[in-house]
Protein backbone atom coordinates (compact mmCIF):
# COMPACT_ATOMS: atom_id res chain seq x y z
CA UNK A 1 0.00 0.00 0.00
CA UNK A 2 1.13 3.20 -1.06
CA UNK A 3 0.32 5.11 2.51
CA UNK A 4 -2.71 4.48 5.16
CA UNK A 5 -5.32 7.10 5.13
CA UNK A 6 -6.07 8.34 8.79
CA UNK A 7 -9.63 10.09 10.10
CA UNK A 8 -9.71 12.71 12.41
CA UNK A 9 -12.87 13.71 14.38
CA UNK A 10 -16.07 13.38 12.43
CA UNK A 11 -18.99 16.43 12.57
CA UNK A 12 -17.87 20.05 11.24
CA UNK A 13 -14.40 19.54 12.45
CA UNK A 14 -14.15 16.36 10.44
CA UNK A 15 -11.12 16.03 8.08
CA UNK A 16 -8.81 13.32 6.80
CA UNK A 17 -5.19 13.32 6.25
CA UNK A 18 -3.37 11.28 3.85
CA UNK A 19 0.57 10.47 3.26
CA UNK A 20 2.90 12.25 0.62
CA UNK A 21 2.71 9.08 -1.70
CA UNK A 22 -1.19 8.37 -0.88
CA UNK A 23 -2.11 11.74 -1.96
CA UNK A 24 0.24 11.40 -5.30
CA UNK A 25 -1.24 8.66 -6.00
CA UNK A 26 -4.91 9.57 -6.00
CA UNK A 27 -3.54 12.84 -7.56
CA UNK A 28 -1.57 10.63 -10.60
CA UNK A 29 -3.78 7.67 -11.00
CA UNK A 30 -7.66 7.01 -9.59
CA UNK A 31 -9.67 10.31 -11.00
CA UNK A 32 -11.09 8.79 -14.32
CA UNK A 33 -11.78 5.39 -12.61
CA UNK A 34 -13.71 6.42 -9.67
CA UNK A 35 -15.97 9.17 -9.04
CA UNK A 36 -15.56 10.61 -5.96
CA UNK A 37 -17.73 12.06 -3.50
CA UNK A 38 -17.49 12.71 0.36
CA UNK A 39 -19.63 10.36 2.61
CA UNK A 40 -19.53 12.93 5.29
CA UNK A 41 -19.02 15.93 6.69
CA UNK A 42 -15.28 17.45 5.81
CA UNK A 43 -14.00 20.85 6.34
CA UNK A 44 -10.75 19.28 4.42
CA UNK A 45 -9.93 16.32 2.92
CA UNK A 46 -6.81 15.25 1.30
CA UNK A 47 -8.25 12.26 -0.90
CA UNK A 48 -11.17 14.54 -2.28
CA UNK A 49 -8.65 17.36 -2.69
CA UNK A 50 -6.18 15.07 -5.00
CA UNK A 51 -9.30 13.99 -6.86
CA UNK A 52 -10.46 17.78 -7.03
CA UNK A 53 -7.07 18.89 -9.15
CA UNK A 54 -7.17 16.10 -11.09
CA UNK A 55 -11.08 17.05 -12.05
CA UNK A 56 -9.69 20.74 -12.90
CA UNK A 57 -6.79 20.07 -14.96
CA UNK A 58 -9.43 18.63 -17.20
CA UNK A 59 -11.31 21.80 -17.42
CA UNK A 60 -9.12 23.60 -19.96
CA UNK A 61 -9.98 20.92 -22.34
CA UNK A 62 -13.23 20.90 -22.02
CA UNK A 63 -13.76 24.81 -21.82
CA UNK A 64 -12.05 25.09 -25.24
CA UNK A 65 -13.79 22.09 -26.93
CA UNK A 66 -17.11 24.37 -26.13
CA UNK A 67 -15.63 27.25 -27.83
CA UNK A 68 -15.61 25.35 -30.78
CA UNK A 69 -18.40 23.10 -30.55
CA UNK A 70 -20.60 24.83 -28.20
CA UNK A 71 -21.48 21.99 -26.85
CA UNK A 72 -23.00 22.32 -22.86
CA UNK A 73 -25.25 19.60 -22.60
CA UNK A 74 -27.74 21.97 -21.14
CA UNK A 75 -27.90 24.34 -23.90
CA UNK A 76 -30.27 22.47 -26.11
CA UNK A 77 -32.90 22.92 -23.34
CA UNK A 78 -33.61 26.42 -23.97
CA UNK A 79 -36.81 27.35 -25.23
CA UNK A 80 -37.11 29.46 -28.39
CA UNK A 81 -39.87 31.38 -28.44
CA UNK A 82 -40.93 34.87 -30.28
CA UNK A 83 -42.82 36.28 -27.33
CA UNK A 84 -39.81 35.77 -24.61
CA UNK A 85 -37.76 37.85 -23.98
CA UNK A 86 -35.08 38.17 -21.13
CA UNK A 87 -35.35 40.96 -18.94
CA UNK A 88 -33.42 43.57 -18.35
CA UNK A 89 -34.54 44.66 -14.45
CA UNK A 90 -33.31 43.78 -11.44
CA UNK A 91 -34.90 40.39 -10.40
CA UNK A 92 -33.62 40.29 -6.63
CA UNK A 93 -34.66 42.20 -4.05
CA UNK A 94 -32.04 42.44 -1.80
CA UNK A 95 -33.25 44.71 0.47
CA UNK A 96 -36.48 42.54 1.03
CA UNK A 97 -34.69 39.16 1.63
CA UNK A 98 -32.41 40.63 3.52
CA UNK A 99 -36.24 41.82 6.14
CA UNK A 100 -36.88 38.35 5.67
CA UNK A 101 -33.79 36.49 6.45
CA UNK A 102 -33.47 38.95 9.56
CA UNK A 103 -36.87 38.05 10.54
CA UNK A 104 -36.23 34.20 10.23
CA UNK A 105 -33.45 34.59 12.62
CA UNK A 106 -35.17 36.68 15.21
CA UNK A 107 -37.93 33.82 14.97
CA UNK A 108 -35.93 31.50 16.05
CA UNK A 109 -34.00 33.06 18.81
CA UNK A 110 -32.92 32.39 21.67
CA UNK A 111 -33.00 28.32 20.26
CA UNK A 112 -30.84 28.84 17.50
CA UNK A 113 -28.85 31.71 16.95
CA UNK A 114 -26.73 32.53 13.64
CA UNK A 115 -23.43 32.54 13.11
CA UNK A 116 -20.69 32.10 10.16
CA UNK A 117 -19.21 29.01 10.15
CA UNK A 118 -16.24 27.92 8.50
CA UNK A 119 -15.54 26.98 4.77
CA UNK A 120 -14.15 23.89 3.37
CA UNK A 121 -10.56 24.60 2.72
CA UNK A 122 -7.35 22.51 0.51
CA UNK A 123 -5.69 20.49 3.07
CA UNK A 124 -2.38 20.81 4.22
CA UNK A 125 -1.56 18.06 1.30
CA UNK A 126 -2.85 20.03 -1.24
CA UNK A 127 -2.04 23.27 0.46
CA UNK A 128 1.69 22.01 0.17
CA UNK A 129 0.94 20.85 -3.94
CA UNK A 130 -0.46 23.85 -5.15
CA UNK A 131 2.71 26.03 -5.79
CA UNK A 132 5.36 23.40 -7.20
CA UNK A 133 2.67 20.83 -7.97
CA UNK A 134 1.81 22.59 -11.51
CA UNK A 135 5.05 22.13 -12.85
CA UNK A 136 5.15 18.47 -11.14
CA UNK A 137 1.55 17.87 -13.40
CA UNK A 138 3.07 19.50 -16.77
CA UNK A 139 5.97 17.57 -16.62
CA UNK A 140 4.21 14.41 -15.80
CA UNK A 141 1.65 15.51 -18.56
CA UNK A 142 4.37 16.34 -21.23
CA UNK A 143 6.53 12.82 -20.41
CA UNK A 144 3.35 10.71 -20.81
CA UNK A 145 1.30 12.52 -22.96
CA UNK A 146 -1.60 12.83 -21.01
CA UNK A 147 -4.60 14.09 -22.17
CA UNK A 148 -5.64 16.81 -19.57
CA UNK A 149 -3.74 19.80 -19.28
CA UNK A 150 -2.98 21.23 -16.11
CA UNK A 151 -5.23 24.15 -15.12
CA UNK A 152 -3.14 27.01 -12.99
CA UNK A 153 -4.32 27.18 -9.45
CA UNK A 154 -3.15 30.71 -8.57
CA UNK A 155 -3.29 29.72 -4.99
CA UNK A 156 -6.98 30.32 -5.02
CA UNK A 157 -9.50 28.66 -2.40
CA UNK A 158 -11.11 25.18 -2.48
CA UNK A 159 -14.44 26.88 -2.54
CA UNK A 160 -13.28 29.21 -5.20
CA UNK A 161 -13.47 26.24 -7.78
CA UNK A 162 -15.60 24.29 -6.18
CA UNK A 163 -18.72 26.98 -7.15
CA UNK A 164 -16.66 27.98 -10.36
CA UNK A 165 -17.33 24.41 -11.61
CA UNK A 166 -20.58 23.30 -9.61
CA UNK A 167 -18.72 20.72 -7.75
CA UNK A 168 -19.44 21.94 -4.24
CA UNK A 169 -22.05 18.27 -4.07
CA UNK A 170 -19.52 16.06 -4.23
CA UNK A 171 -16.40 17.86 -2.65
CA UNK A 172 -18.25 19.90 0.24
CA UNK A 173 -21.05 18.19 1.71
CA UNK A 174 -23.07 19.54 4.81
CA UNK A 175 -24.78 16.26 5.71
CA UNK A 176 -28.39 18.00 5.89
CA UNK A 177 -29.26 18.17 2.00
CA UNK A 178 -31.60 14.95 2.02
CA UNK A 179 -33.38 16.88 5.05
CA UNK A 180 -33.67 19.96 2.88
CA UNK A 181 -34.65 18.11 -0.72
CA UNK A 182 -37.22 16.26 1.89
CA UNK A 183 -38.76 19.53 3.13
CA UNK A 184 -38.76 21.43 -0.38
CA UNK A 185 -40.66 18.80 -2.00
CA UNK A 186 -43.70 19.53 0.43
CA UNK A 187 -44.01 22.48 -1.28
CA UNK A 188 -46.83 23.03 -4.04
CA UNK A 189 -44.87 23.60 -7.80
CA UNK A 190 -43.64 26.99 -8.12
CA UNK A 191 -44.39 28.12 -5.12
CA UNK A 192 -41.26 27.46 -3.17
CA UNK A 193 -39.75 31.50 -2.28
CA UNK A 194 -36.03 31.97 -2.03
CA UNK A 195 -36.20 33.60 1.52
CA UNK A 196 -38.58 30.09 2.65
CA UNK A 197 -35.53 27.79 1.64
CA UNK A 198 -32.45 29.99 3.31
CA UNK A 199 -35.69 29.30 6.27
CA UNK A 200 -35.72 25.89 5.82
CA UNK A 201 -31.98 25.36 5.38
CA UNK A 202 -31.59 27.78 8.52
CA UNK A 203 -33.01 25.61 10.68
CA UNK A 204 -31.56 22.31 9.90
CA UNK A 205 -28.23 23.64 9.96
CA UNK A 206 -28.23 25.18 13.48
CA UNK A 207 -27.94 28.69 12.26
CA UNK A 208 -23.99 27.98 10.71
CA UNK A 209 -25.27 30.69 7.93
CA UNK A 210 -22.07 28.74 5.87
CA UNK A 211 -23.87 25.94 6.14
CA UNK A 212 -27.00 27.18 5.26
CA UNK A 213 -26.35 28.47 1.84
CA UNK A 214 -24.27 26.07 0.97
CA UNK A 215 -27.04 23.51 1.55
CA UNK A 216 -28.96 24.98 -0.70
CA UNK A 217 -26.50 25.03 -3.49
CA UNK A 218 -25.62 21.41 -3.18
CA UNK A 219 -29.36 20.52 -3.43
CA UNK A 220 -29.98 22.90 -6.07
CA UNK A 221 -26.93 22.29 -8.15
CA UNK A 222 -26.04 18.74 -7.86
CA UNK A 223 -25.69 18.23 -11.42
CA UNK A 224 -25.94 21.65 -13.08
CA UNK A 225 -24.35 20.30 -17.21
CA UNK A 226 -26.84 18.21 -17.75
CA UNK A 227 -30.15 17.88 -20.54
CA UNK A 228 -32.93 18.25 -18.84
CA UNK A 229 -32.53 19.35 -15.03
CA UNK A 230 -35.59 21.81 -15.31
CA UNK A 231 -37.65 19.31 -15.32
CA UNK A 232 -36.24 17.64 -12.41
CA UNK A 233 -39.23 17.28 -9.52
CA UNK A 234 -37.25 19.53 -7.17
CA UNK A 235 -36.80 22.29 -9.50
CA UNK A 236 -40.78 22.39 -10.29
CA UNK A 237 -41.26 23.79 -6.32
CA UNK A 238 -39.40 27.08 -7.19
CA UNK A 239 -40.52 30.12 -7.63
CA UNK A 240 -39.56 31.94 -10.73
CA UNK A 241 -37.14 34.38 -10.02
CA UNK A 242 -36.40 36.07 -13.45
CA UNK A 243 -37.63 39.17 -14.25
CA UNK A 244 -38.61 37.54 -18.34
CA UNK A 245 -41.41 38.46 -20.43
CA UNK A 246 -42.68 34.66 -20.12
CA UNK A 247 -41.33 32.63 -17.31
CA UNK A 248 -38.84 29.93 -20.01
CA UNK A 249 -35.55 31.65 -18.79
CA UNK A 250 -33.20 29.08 -17.15
CA UNK A 251 -34.83 29.19 -13.66
CA UNK A 252 -32.37 26.25 -12.84
CA UNK A 253 -29.23 28.46 -13.44
CA UNK A 254 -31.04 31.62 -11.44
CA UNK A 255 -31.12 29.92 -8.05
CA UNK A 256 -28.45 28.04 -7.61
CA UNK A 257 -26.02 31.22 -8.93
CA UNK A 258 -27.84 33.21 -6.74
CA UNK A 259 -27.31 31.02 -3.90
CA UNK A 260 -24.09 29.84 -4.62
CA UNK A 261 -22.48 33.51 -5.10
CA UNK A 262 -24.38 34.85 -2.03
CA UNK A 263 -22.21 32.06 -0.04
CA UNK A 264 -19.28 32.88 -2.11
CA UNK A 265 -19.76 36.94 -0.65
CA UNK A 266 -20.58 36.40 2.91
CA UNK A 267 -16.78 35.14 3.07
CA UNK A 268 -15.17 37.40 0.69
CA UNK A 269 -14.78 41.39 0.48
CA UNK A 270 -17.47 43.33 -1.48
CA UNK A 271 -14.62 43.98 -4.24
CA UNK A 272 -13.64 40.53 -4.50
CA UNK A 273 -16.78 38.78 -4.90
CA UNK A 274 -18.76 41.29 -6.64
CA UNK A 275 -15.75 41.06 -8.76
CA UNK A 276 -15.85 37.24 -9.33
CA UNK A 277 -19.61 37.35 -9.87
CA UNK A 278 -18.98 39.71 -12.74
CA UNK A 279 -16.14 37.86 -14.10
CA UNK A 280 -18.14 34.56 -13.90
CA UNK A 281 -21.15 36.71 -15.84
CA UNK A 282 -19.02 37.16 -18.77
CA UNK A 283 -17.35 33.80 -19.01
CA UNK A 284 -21.39 32.88 -19.60
CA UNK A 285 -21.86 35.09 -22.15
CA UNK A 286 -18.66 33.56 -23.98
CA UNK A 287 -19.91 29.69 -22.97
CA UNK A 288 -23.69 30.23 -23.67
CA UNK A 289 -24.59 33.45 -25.05
CA UNK A 290 -25.61 37.29 -23.45
CA UNK A 291 -28.33 37.09 -20.27
CA UNK A 292 -29.09 40.09 -18.54
CA UNK A 293 -30.66 38.10 -16.25
CA UNK A 294 -27.69 35.64 -15.16
CA UNK A 295 -25.71 38.88 -14.98
CA UNK A 296 -27.65 40.73 -12.62
CA UNK A 297 -28.45 37.43 -10.43
CA UNK A 298 -24.79 37.23 -10.19
CA UNK A 299 -23.88 40.74 -9.36
CA UNK A 300 -26.81 41.55 -6.81
CA UNK A 301 -26.30 37.67 -5.28
CA UNK A 302 -22.82 38.59 -4.00
CA UNK A 303 -23.82 41.72 -3.24
CA UNK A 304 -26.67 39.82 -0.77
CA UNK A 305 -23.76 37.44 0.33
CA UNK A 306 -21.39 40.33 1.98
CA UNK A 307 -24.43 42.43 3.71
CA UNK A 308 -25.82 39.60 4.95
CA UNK A 309 -22.61 39.33 6.59
CA UNK A 310 -22.17 42.56 7.41
CA UNK A 311 -25.43 42.39 9.26
CA UNK A 312 -24.28 39.90 11.75
CA UNK A 313 -21.12 41.37 12.55
CA UNK A 314 -22.89 44.30 13.13
CA UNK A 315 -25.97 42.63 14.92
CA UNK A 316 -28.67 44.43 12.90
CA UNK A 317 -30.05 41.21 12.56
CA UNK A 318 -31.81 41.95 16.12
CA UNK A 319 -33.53 45.02 14.68
CA UNK A 320 -37.41 44.93 13.76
Amino acid sequence: MLGVLTFAACGTSGKTSLSEDAFLFWLEHSYESELYMQDRVMLTDAKGDAFLIRQLDSILLKITSHLFHRSLPQASDQQDSEAFRIGRTIPIDNEQLLKQCAETMRQHTPFILPSLGTEHRWSPEAWKYLGHGYWHRLGRRLAHRQKDFPTPMLLRSKLFFCLACGWTSRYCITGTEEALTQRIMNYPDHSLQPHQLFAESYVLNQGNLYMTFLTCENVLAGHPHRKGRQNDPLQKKLSYIRHDSKELGDNYGAWYHFFGIALYGMFRTRFTSVSVADIESMGSYFMEGPDRQETLINHYGALFGYRLRKMIEEGSWKEN
